[in-house]
């Protein structure tokens, strides 16, 4: 089965970049107790792949990746059984309720809504993660205006 239609690496268009020569990025291995199936390791590797085109780090982020290739997989078999038995069930009395797998749809969906952003896979977390690791970035310094403020004002000047 081919799921990469169903999943794509959020870039805006023509910001695709490979890692810095001498910087290689590598991805981690399935955690083992995860014992992912075929197509969720496919997923993994699908995600690992597209994070290290963009230049994005995860050596840390196994668990994150198999977590979400497994919900992605279980939101795909949702949908697809939405799709062969319906969204709806109507009672008797006429009264018209969800289908168990609809909400597990639409439970899925917020899931990956909360997992995908973790990875930068969609297009605000990414723009927010290149701007925040761009020549500009870094943890700024908390105390550099008091520690200027001393040696800067003018009454500090006339004391000298």
């Amino acid at each position: 089965m081919n799921l990469k239609a169903y999943f794509a690496t959020a870039l805006p268009p023509g910001s695709a970049t490979v890692p810095k020569p001498g910087h290689a990025l590598t991805s981690p291995a399935p955690p083992p107790s995860f014992d992912l199936s075929g197509d969720e390791l496919e997923i993994y590797g699908y995600i690992c792949e597209h994070l290290c085109i963009v230049g994005i780090e995860h050596m840390t982020s196994g668990i994150t990746i198999a977590v979400t290739a497994r919900t992605l997989m279980q939101y795909h078999a949702a949908c697809r059984e939405c799709e062969e038995k319906g969204r709806s069930q109507t009672s008797k009395t006429g009264w018209a309720t969800p289908t168990p797998w609809a909400d597990d749809e639409k439970r899925l969906k917020m899931e990956l809504g909360q997992w995908l952003p973790k990875l930068c896979l969609t297009i605000p977390s990414l723009a927010r993660v290149r701007k925040d690791s761009g020549d500009k970035a870094g943890q700024d310094d908390l105390f550099a205006d008091l520690v200027n403020h001393g040696t800067n004002s003018p009454r500090s000047a006339s004391l000298n």
